[in-house]
């Protein structure tokens, strides 16, 4: 029979607790309803643990005949099945773990990724592995590879793979791709806006199911990815087809991934004597850029009074009277998000957005002053 690891690791589960609530009995204790599902869990579970642990499966295989001895419970059968379920969770119900598998040139993405999983499923340092984020990163001091092999070991493996043109030039990057192959790890592969599934090589190819950011399913993709992820660490899935809240930062979250290619191309054509960022731009765009880059928290407010509508950036405040003038700060706005140069960081309290500058805009208004 076909092993089902989730199918096991819900009938380990299922076992223990009934054990749990059974707790310890006298001798000639009466089969009750609980007894009698246990023998009933173990019927489904030793079949399709034959293979892998067929000694265990032959010892539920015994106690599920003989725990019921003429209607009282055998302890000696009974301790066997308990010994055998804690064996068994042992090895199946690992602490549930996403493992995020990149290149370093692609931090940005995966900063975006776990910003999003972060959302869905918590913070928690336990929850995800990647080395691009200081909370989840190697340790200080631990070695890169016994530290990979101990993540595979000691967690059940939820593997997402950001591929890019440059993530076949990492030995690392192969190396933990062919470890989620072997371990037949549940797997999720990304492609960034410049990578194609042609460019997909190596044991998790083009067959495997991937989501190219900027492809017109992206967002069907990706809610049936989020999906997976919370049946994983069995968390209640929503109706994402009605979740507004979900729609808007997996939105966000595609856009942001889509636009850094976007920057980057832009940075090599300037490099090359064009500079497209820069004509883009208008003067009122560049001087509130260089204000924003200067101030401390690089953040800028929306704020809106019975008088009107005020900008605030840093200690500097700016007053927008007529339709116009906010049309334009929208346009400054919209603009910046477009480039990659600002994003929406959180709501205030009247919910008027409150933006923050991301390195792209630093970067550029540097390269201003040089």
């Amino acid at each position: 029979m076909t092993e089902d690891k989730g199918q096991i690791q819900k009938l380990i589960k299922e076992g223990l607790s009934i054990i749990d609530e059974m707790g310890n009995f006298y001798p000639n204790t009466r089969v009750g309803k609980n007894a009698i599902r246990l023998i009933e869990t173990i019927k489904k579970l030793y079949p399709i643990i034959q293979d892998s642990n067929p000694v265990i499966s032959d010892v539920l295989l015994s106690s599920s005949t003989k725990l019921n001895n003429r209607g009282t419970i055998n302890a000696f059968r009974y301790g066997d099945v308990r010994t055998s379920l804690k064996i068994l969770k042992d090895r199946y119900c690992l602490p549930p773990k996403i493992f995020i598998s990149h290149k370093s040139e692609d931090e940005a993405f995966v900063k975006a990724l776990v910003k999003l999983l972060r959302l869905y499923i918590g913070s928690e340092a336990e929850k995800i592995f990647c080395s691009s984020v200081p909370t989840y990163k190697i340790g200080i001091g631990k070695e890169i590879f016994p530290e990979i092999k101990s993540q595979f070991e000691g967690n059940d493996i939820f593997m997402i793979i950001v591929h890019s043109p440059r993530y076949y030039q990492s030995s690392v990057c192969l190396n933990e791709m062919g470890a989620a192959w072997i371990q037949d790890t549940e797997c999720y592969s990304f492609l960034t806006a410049d990578c194609e599934y042609d460019d997909l090589d190596g044991v998790i190819d083009n067959k495997f199911i991937s989501i190219k950011v900027n492809a017109k399913d992206a967002t069907d993709r990706m809610n049936e990815f989020m999906g997976e992820v919370l049946d994983f660490f069995n968390m209640p899935k929503p109706d994402f087809s009605t979740l507004s809240q979900w729609e808007t930062d997996r939105d966000e979250f595609l856009k942001e991934v889509c636009i850094l290619d976007l920057v980057e191309e832009q940075g090599k054509k300037a490099k090359d004597g064009e500079n497209p960022i820069l004509d883009s731009l208008s003067d009122f765009d560049k001087e509130h850029l260089k204000k924003w880059a200067d101030c401390d928290d690089g953040e800028c407010w929306i704020i809106e009074t019975m008088d009107g509508s005020f900008i605030q950036i840093g200690e500097e405040e700016f007053c927008v009277n007529t339709g116009r003038e906010r049309a334009e700060w929208d346009n400054f706005f919209e603009r910046l998000m477009e480039l990659g140069f600002a994003a929406i960081d959180r709501p205030n309290s009247d919910g008027s957005p409150i933006y923050k500058l991301k390195k792209p805009a630093y970067d550029y208004v540097e390269s201003l002053k040089t």
